[in-house]
């Protein structure tokens, strides 16, 4: 993990607010909606001080429960990969979800059971808006898992905002994911008497010996917090030589109301009985009839992939439970072929790379993680760099009038006047 003196990045670190209203009313204590904050970290290249037009910004977006600072690997690999390809990155910026990792800390006392993962990709929008001026084109977002969602919604939100996505082994499909992880996260330790042996637990972990090392350092210095805290508001009796007993920073409850929504009925989330299937469709239910939990945000983004427009490489990873080779192959046969799409891979705005790891690609593998993504995005603004030249050359030979004035082709194709066009065709019914 890079300090600020060692990174190759200047940090900076805002606090915003977000979105105007959330998706879900028990996201957050009744009257409090409004009062939510996000927590956002800008990446700003130190080689890259005076940056560019053309120059791409980065729009990053974290998966459930880890703290956006163990994505530093992957940015450091990312920035590492363009650089070598002769291209520059204006600013990294990533923001923790607002029932998560800094953002969790500030709103721990406001928040409810039932966050909504459309609403991250709408604080992303909002972010955007009030940074604009230092996040010009080209604007390429790189997400993993919920992240990818996250940035999946985004593009539908508003298709041109982003020239190009990585979504890394997304789970964005109609059937299964969350469950397991959400029953085994329901029941985890979350509890430890200091950070060394938080941190001695954590480095023993046949799991966690999966990931780089740099991210699992990351996820010690980051991911855990010292008490009190609202969940764990006193200090335990036993606390000895002055440690001080740490938690998760982001509570396991808010990770599992990440993962799946209840199926069933409970008042606390203020739904009528009536309404507690609303965001699914009869054909939705039918794939799960008894399920208690689902998720209703990966299915609808599912339906809508045909939708998207940004050029888009899916990362997954080989072994991951939830990119299997059917489901790889379904969401590059469908990603960007509908109305207002891409034109999907057929046309070249869809691609895929495997990397040789679980479902978390950038935590396991960062550096080739970021090559795979590195090696895209280079493309995407060798391309988008083209298709700006073609529109400044046709500005270029027109007058502003020509450019908004009701020209000729305009005319030729609506016809004559209306009163004219009426004599016409009455003219035409008589012959």
């Amino acid at each position: 993990m890079s300090s600020q003196f060692t990174s190759p990045f200047l940090i900076k670190d805002h606090i915003l607010r977000a979105q105007h209203t959330r998706e879900r009313i028990a996201a957050t204590e009744l009257g409090q909606e409004n009062a939510l904050r996000v927590h956002v970290r800008q990446y700003i290249p130190k080689s890259n001080s005076h940056p560019r037009p053309g120059d791409v910004t980065i729009i990053g977006a974290i998966a459930d429960a880890f703290p956006k600072e163990m994505y530093e690997p992957l940015w450091e690999a990312v920035m590492k990969g363009l650089e070598g390809k002769g291209k520059s990155v204006r600013a990294i910026w990533v923001a923790d979800p607002v029932n998560q990792g800094e953002s969790g800390v500030l709103n721990e006392r406001i928040l409810g059971p039932d966050p909504s993962w459309f609403d991250h990709a709408r604080d992303l929008m909002f972010l955007i808006n009030q940074f604009q001026d230092e996040i010009p084109h080209p604007i390429v977002g790189i997400g993993h898992s919920m992240g990818a969602s996250h940035l999946a919604h985004l593009a539908l939100l508003h298709p041109r905002l982003m020239d190009a996505v990585v979504l890394m082994d997304p789970v964005i499909q109609r059937g299964g994911g969350g469950s397991n992880w959400a029953a085994a996260s329901t029941y985890r330790r979350d509890l430890w008497p200091s950070r060394h042996v938080a941190a001695e637990k954590l480095r023993s972990s046949p799991a966690l010996k999966l990931w780089d090392p740099r991210v699992l350092e990351a996820f010690i210095q980051h991911g855990l917090r010292e008490l009190p805290t609202e969940q764990y508001p006193n200090l335990p009796a036993d606390s000895k030589n002055g440690d001080v007993p740490v938690t998760l920073q982001t509570t396991k409850a808010q990770e599992v109301y990440n993962y799946i929504q209840p199926m069933y009925h409970d008042e606390r989330l203020m739904v009528p009985e009536s309404e507690r299937h609303r965001d699914f469709s009869a054909e939705d239910l039918a794939l799960a009839p008894n399920a208690a939990f689902n998720r209703s945000e990966k299915i609808m983004l599912h339906r809508r992939l045909p939708e998207i427009r940004p050029s888009t490489l899916f990362v997954f990873g080989a072994t991951s439970g939830v990119s299997s080779a059917d489901l790889r192959k379904e969401k590059l046969d469908i990603t960007g072929t509908g109305p207002g799409g891409s034109g999907g891979a057929k046309v070249g705005r869809v691609k895929e790379a495997v990397i040789q790891c679980g479902h978390l690609v950038p935590l396991e593998k960062p550096d080739e993680s970021g090559e795979a993504c590195a090696r895209f995005v280079s493309d995407e603004l060798d391309r988008w760099a083209r298709v700006e030249k073609e529109r400044w050359e046709i500005r270029g030979r027109l007058t502003r009038e020509q450019r908004v004035g009701i020209n000729e082709i305009w005319k030729r194709n609506i016809g004559g006047p209306p009163g004219k066009r009426r004599k016409e065709e009455t003219g035409a019914a008589k012959l």
